[in-house]
Protein backbone atom coordinates (compact mmCIF):
# COMPACT_ATOMS: atom_id res chain seq x y z
CA UNK A 1 0.00 0.00 0.00
CA UNK A 2 1.50 3.44 -1.07
CA UNK A 3 0.47 6.91 -0.05
CA UNK A 4 -1.05 7.13 -3.43
CA UNK A 5 -3.76 5.55 -2.43
CA UNK A 6 -4.52 7.70 0.67
CA UNK A 7 -8.48 5.87 1.59
CA UNK A 8 -6.85 2.18 1.83
CA UNK A 9 -3.99 3.56 4.02
CA UNK A 10 -6.87 5.31 6.23
CA UNK A 11 -9.19 1.94 6.26
CA UNK A 12 -5.71 0.05 7.15
CA UNK A 13 -4.67 2.29 10.18
CA UNK A 14 -8.23 2.19 11.57
CA UNK A 15 -7.96 -1.38 11.47
CA UNK A 16 -4.61 -1.93 13.23
CA UNK A 17 -6.16 0.78 15.96
CA UNK A 18 -9.17 -1.90 16.05
CA UNK A 19 -6.64 -4.55 16.81
CA UNK A 20 -4.17 -2.87 19.56
CA UNK A 21 -7.06 -1.41 21.39
CA UNK A 22 -7.45 -4.35 23.72
CA UNK A 23 -4.26 -4.50 24.69
CA UNK A 24 -4.11 -0.59 24.93
CA UNK A 25 -6.95 -1.38 27.56
CA UNK A 26 -5.12 -4.37 29.40
CA UNK A 27 -6.21 -3.84 33.25
CA UNK A 28 -3.27 -3.84 35.30
CA UNK A 29 -3.54 -6.48 38.54
CA UNK A 30 -4.19 -5.86 41.88
CA UNK A 31 -2.95 -7.44 44.90
CA UNK A 32 -6.50 -7.96 47.03
CA UNK A 33 -7.19 -9.10 50.59
CA UNK A 34 -8.10 -12.83 49.95
CA UNK A 35 -11.52 -14.20 51.45
CA UNK A 36 -9.78 -17.52 51.97
CA UNK A 37 -5.90 -17.08 53.12
CA UNK A 38 -3.61 -19.38 52.26
CA UNK A 39 -2.16 -20.84 55.32
CA UNK A 40 1.64 -23.20 55.74
CA UNK A 41 2.23 -24.16 59.18
CA UNK A 42 5.19 -25.63 60.11
CA UNK A 43 5.87 -27.03 63.32
CA UNK A 44 9.17 -28.71 64.83
CA UNK A 45 7.96 -32.11 66.15
CA UNK A 46 9.94 -34.94 67.92
CA UNK A 47 12.45 -35.31 65.57
CA UNK A 48 11.32 -33.88 62.53
CA UNK A 49 8.25 -31.82 62.31
CA UNK A 50 4.39 -31.72 61.39
CA UNK A 51 3.23 -29.49 58.13
CA UNK A 52 -0.28 -28.04 57.56
CA UNK A 53 -1.52 -26.29 54.17
CA UNK A 54 -4.96 -25.15 53.84
CA UNK A 55 -7.34 -22.10 53.05
CA UNK A 56 -9.37 -20.50 56.09
CA UNK A 57 -12.64 -19.44 55.35
CA UNK A 58 -14.38 -16.66 57.47
CA UNK A 59 -17.91 -16.66 59.16
CA UNK A 60 -19.06 -13.37 57.71
CA UNK A 61 -22.35 -13.27 59.59
CA UNK A 62 -22.88 -16.45 58.33
CA UNK A 63 -23.47 -20.13 60.13
CA UNK A 64 -20.59 -22.41 59.48
CA UNK A 65 -21.65 -25.76 60.64
CA UNK A 66 -25.02 -26.68 59.80
CA UNK A 67 -25.00 -23.95 57.29
CA UNK A 68 -21.95 -22.65 55.17
CA UNK A 69 -20.36 -26.34 56.16
CA UNK A 70 -23.16 -29.57 55.68
CA UNK A 71 -23.56 -31.97 58.94
CA UNK A 72 -22.66 -35.51 57.88
CA UNK A 73 -21.22 -34.70 54.36
CA UNK A 74 -17.31 -34.91 53.85
CA UNK A 75 -15.55 -31.51 54.26
CA UNK A 76 -12.78 -30.38 52.85
CA UNK A 77 -11.55 -29.09 56.30
CA UNK A 78 -11.01 -25.49 54.82
CA UNK A 79 -11.35 -23.58 51.13
CA UNK A 80 -10.30 -24.18 48.26
CA UNK A 81 -8.09 -27.15 47.76
CA UNK A 82 -8.62 -29.90 49.96
CA UNK A 83 -6.19 -29.51 53.36
CA UNK A 84 -3.38 -31.17 53.35
CA UNK A 85 -1.16 -32.40 56.52
CA UNK A 86 2.70 -33.81 56.08
CA UNK A 87 4.45 -35.98 58.86
CA UNK A 88 8.12 -36.18 58.55
CA UNK A 89 8.00 -39.25 60.54
CA UNK A 90 5.76 -41.86 61.50
CA UNK A 91 3.50 -40.98 64.27
CA UNK A 92 0.12 -42.19 66.17
CA UNK A 93 -2.94 -40.05 65.58
CA UNK A 94 -5.93 -40.68 67.76
CA UNK A 95 -4.53 -43.84 68.40
CA UNK A 96 -4.07 -44.90 65.13
CA UNK A 97 -0.50 -45.48 63.73
CA UNK A 98 0.26 -43.54 60.59
CA UNK A 99 3.35 -43.37 58.11
CA UNK A 100 5.46 -40.51 57.33
CA UNK A 101 4.16 -38.61 54.38
CA UNK A 102 1.61 -36.18 52.92
CA UNK A 103 -1.99 -37.35 53.26
CA UNK A 104 -5.61 -35.28 52.67
CA UNK A 105 -7.23 -34.14 55.50
CA UNK A 106 -11.09 -34.25 55.26
CA UNK A 107 -13.41 -34.44 57.75
CA UNK A 108 -17.41 -35.41 58.25
CA UNK A 109 -18.47 -32.72 60.87
CA UNK A 110 -21.62 -33.49 63.23
CA UNK A 111 -23.49 -32.24 66.00
CA UNK A 112 -21.59 -33.49 68.43
CA UNK A 113 -19.84 -36.38 66.38
CA UNK A 114 -17.09 -35.48 63.42
CA UNK A 115 -15.22 -38.55 62.05
CA UNK A 116 -11.19 -36.92 60.75
CA UNK A 117 -10.27 -38.56 57.53
CA UNK A 118 -6.53 -39.46 56.00
CA UNK A 119 -6.96 -39.85 52.28
CA UNK A 120 -4.88 -40.22 49.68
CA UNK A 121 -5.82 -38.01 47.02
CA UNK A 122 -3.66 -34.49 47.66
CA UNK A 123 -4.73 -32.99 44.33
CA UNK A 124 -8.63 -33.07 44.45
CA UNK A 125 -10.02 -29.62 44.88
CA UNK A 126 -12.53 -29.44 48.02
CA UNK A 127 -14.08 -32.92 48.50
CA UNK A 128 -16.11 -32.86 44.81
CA UNK A 129 -13.95 -36.20 43.55
CA UNK A 130 -13.26 -37.40 47.07
CA UNK A 131 -12.91 -41.70 47.04
CA UNK A 132 -13.27 -43.27 50.27
CA UNK A 133 -11.48 -46.19 49.02
CA UNK A 134 -8.33 -43.56 49.25
CA UNK A 135 -8.56 -43.17 52.69
CA UNK A 136 -5.72 -44.40 55.18
CA UNK A 137 -7.36 -44.38 58.04
CA UNK A 138 -10.81 -42.73 59.82
CA UNK A 139 -10.99 -41.63 63.09
CA UNK A 140 -13.56 -40.54 65.37
CA UNK A 141 -13.56 -36.84 67.47
CA UNK A 142 -15.48 -35.46 69.73
CA UNK A 143 -17.03 -31.85 69.14
CA UNK A 144 -16.66 -29.02 72.32
CA UNK A 145 -17.67 -25.88 72.57
CA UNK A 146 -15.46 -22.74 72.76
CA UNK A 147 -16.17 -19.76 75.11
CA UNK A 148 -16.32 -17.82 72.41
CA UNK A 149 -16.68 -17.89 68.56
CA UNK A 150 -13.85 -18.21 66.64
CA UNK A 151 -14.44 -15.86 63.15
CA UNK A 152 -11.68 -17.72 60.79
CA UNK A 153 -11.21 -21.58 60.75
CA UNK A 154 -7.74 -22.57 62.83
CA UNK A 155 -5.94 -25.65 62.62
CA UNK A 156 -2.92 -26.01 64.70
CA UNK A 157 -0.65 -28.14 67.13
CA UNK A 158 -1.99 -27.29 70.83
CA UNK A 159 -0.24 -28.56 73.87
CA UNK A 160 2.95 -28.83 72.02
CA UNK A 161 5.29 -31.14 73.50
CA UNK A 162 8.52 -32.55 72.32
CA UNK A 163 7.50 -35.40 71.17
CA UNK A 164 2.77 -34.38 71.36
CA UNK A 165 0.54 -32.33 70.90
CA UNK A 166 -3.32 -32.21 69.95
CA UNK A 167 -4.37 -31.50 66.19
CA UNK A 168 -6.55 -28.84 66.89
CA UNK A 169 -9.76 -27.58 64.61
CA UNK A 170 -11.05 -24.60 65.81
CA UNK A 171 -14.30 -22.74 64.28
CA UNK A 172 -17.45 -20.13 64.80
CA UNK A 173 -17.53 -22.23 68.67
CA UNK A 174 -16.72 -25.69 67.65
CA UNK A 175 -13.48 -27.15 68.86
CA UNK A 176 -12.32 -30.81 67.60
CA UNK A 177 -8.76 -32.43 68.73
CA UNK A 178 -7.27 -35.69 68.42
CA UNK A 179 -4.25 -36.43 70.10
CA UNK A 180 -0.55 -36.78 68.27
CA UNK A 181 2.48 -38.50 69.33
CA UNK A 182 5.50 -39.18 67.89
CA UNK A 183 8.00 -41.90 68.58
CA UNK A 184 11.54 -40.38 68.39
CA UNK A 185 13.40 -43.83 70.58
CA UNK A 186 14.35 -45.99 67.84
CA UNK A 187 15.47 -42.56 65.44
CA UNK A 188 17.43 -40.86 68.54
CA UNK A 189 18.88 -44.25 69.51
CA UNK A 190 20.60 -45.05 65.77
CA UNK A 191 21.70 -41.70 65.67
CA UNK A 192 23.12 -41.99 68.70
CA UNK A 193 24.82 -45.42 68.03
CA UNK A 194 26.22 -43.68 64.22
CA UNK A 195 27.37 -40.63 65.83
CA UNK A 196 29.35 -42.59 68.75
CA UNK A 197 31.36 -44.64 65.82
CA UNK A 198 32.74 -40.80 64.60
CA UNK A 199 35.27 -38.63 65.85
CA UNK A 200 32.91 -35.95 67.26
CA UNK A 201 30.68 -38.13 69.65
CA UNK A 202 28.00 -36.50 71.55
CA UNK A 203 28.63 -37.24 75.00
CA UNK A 204 26.61 -34.76 76.57
CA UNK A 205 23.78 -34.41 74.14
CA UNK A 206 23.14 -38.61 74.14
CA UNK A 207 23.69 -38.20 78.01
CA UNK A 208 21.06 -35.68 78.64
CA UNK A 209 18.79 -37.83 75.93
CA UNK A 210 19.13 -41.20 77.63
CA UNK A 211 18.28 -39.44 81.07
CA UNK A 212 15.13 -37.07 79.98
CA UNK A 213 13.39 -40.22 77.83
CA UNK A 214 14.11 -42.26 81.25
CA UNK A 215 15.90 -44.98 78.87
CA UNK A 216 15.45 -48.48 81.24
CA UNK A 217 19.57 -48.77 81.37
CA UNK A 218 21.73 -45.53 82.27
CA UNK A 219 25.21 -47.37 82.31
CA UNK A 220 26.12 -46.18 78.72
CA UNK A 221 25.41 -42.98 79.42
CA UNK A 222 27.39 -42.46 82.23
CA UNK A 223 29.81 -44.06 80.61
CA UNK A 224 29.84 -41.39 77.68
CA UNK A 225 30.21 -38.67 80.61
CA UNK A 226 33.19 -40.49 81.38
CA UNK A 227 34.92 -40.18 78.44
CA UNK A 228 33.76 -36.52 78.24
CA UNK A 229 35.24 -35.62 81.66
CA UNK A 230 38.05 -37.21 80.20
CA UNK A 231 38.47 -35.34 77.64
CA UNK A 232 37.41 -31.97 79.43
CA UNK A 233 36.78 -32.38 83.27
CA UNK A 234 33.69 -29.68 83.20
CA UNK A 235 31.29 -28.59 85.64
CA UNK A 236 28.11 -29.86 83.31
CA UNK A 237 29.57 -33.16 82.53
CA UNK A 238 29.77 -33.98 86.58
CA UNK A 239 26.47 -32.23 87.20
CA UNK A 240 24.42 -34.69 84.36
CA UNK A 241 26.75 -37.50 85.61
CA UNK A 242 25.23 -37.02 89.54
CA UNK A 243 21.51 -36.89 87.94
CA UNK A 244 22.26 -39.90 86.02
CA UNK A 245 23.54 -41.63 89.14
CA UNK A 246 20.68 -39.96 91.55
CA UNK A 247 18.21 -41.89 88.66
CA UNK A 248 20.59 -45.32 88.90
CA UNK A 249 19.92 -45.34 92.83
CA UNK A 250 23.16 -44.44 93.83
CA UNK A 251 23.15 -41.35 96.08
CA UNK A 252 26.62 -41.48 97.44
CA UNK A 253 28.34 -41.27 93.89
CA UNK A 254 26.05 -38.64 92.86
CA UNK A 255 26.79 -36.15 95.55
CA UNK A 256 30.77 -36.82 94.65
CA UNK A 257 29.64 -36.10 91.66
CA UNK A 258 27.53 -32.99 92.27
CA UNK A 259 30.24 -32.01 94.65
CA UNK A 260 33.40 -32.34 91.92
CA UNK A 261 30.66 -29.69 89.77
CA UNK A 262 30.90 -27.43 92.73
CA UNK A 263 34.76 -27.65 92.76
CA UNK A 264 35.01 -26.78 88.85
CA UNK A 265 32.82 -23.94 88.78
CA UNK A 266 35.07 -22.11 91.34
CA UNK A 267 36.90 -21.45 88.67
CA UNK A 268 34.91 -20.32 85.54
CA UNK A 269 34.14 -16.84 85.18
CA UNK A 270 30.68 -17.30 83.48
CA UNK A 271 28.65 -15.68 86.63
CA UNK A 272 25.18 -16.62 84.71
CA UNK A 273 26.60 -20.67 84.67
CA UNK A 274 28.56 -20.51 88.18
CA UNK A 275 24.30 -18.96 89.75
CA UNK A 276 22.90 -21.63 87.51
CA UNK A 277 24.83 -24.52 88.35
CA UNK A 278 25.69 -24.20 91.82
CA UNK A 279 22.08 -23.79 92.66
CA UNK A 280 21.05 -26.65 90.72
CA UNK A 281 23.97 -28.66 92.36
CA UNK A 282 22.98 -28.02 95.99
CA UNK A 283 19.28 -28.90 94.87
CA UNK A 284 21.09 -32.57 94.08
CA UNK A 285 22.99 -32.53 97.44
CA UNK A 286 19.93 -31.69 99.34
CA UNK A 287 17.83 -34.47 97.61
CA UNK A 288 20.57 -37.63 97.98
CA UNK A 289 22.08 -36.14 101.90
CA UNK A 290 21.45 -38.90 103.99
CA UNK A 291 20.12 -42.01 101.39
CA UNK A 292 21.93 -44.93 100.96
Amino acid sequence: MTSSNPRALAHLLAGLALLLAPAAHAQAPLNLPQPSPAVRLREAFSTTFVELAYSRPSLKGRVAFGGLVPYDQVWRTGANTVTKIRFGEAVTLGGQAVPAGTYALLTIPGKTDWTLILNRDTAQWGAYEYKQSLDVLRLPAKATKLAAPQESLSLSLENLRPAAADLTLAWERVQVSLPLVGNPDPLVLAQIKTAMQGEKKPYLAAAQYYYNSNQPDLTPAVGWLDEAIKANPNYSYYYWKAKLLQKQGKPQEAGAAARKSLDLLAATKNEVAKDEYTRLNVQLLSEVKGKK
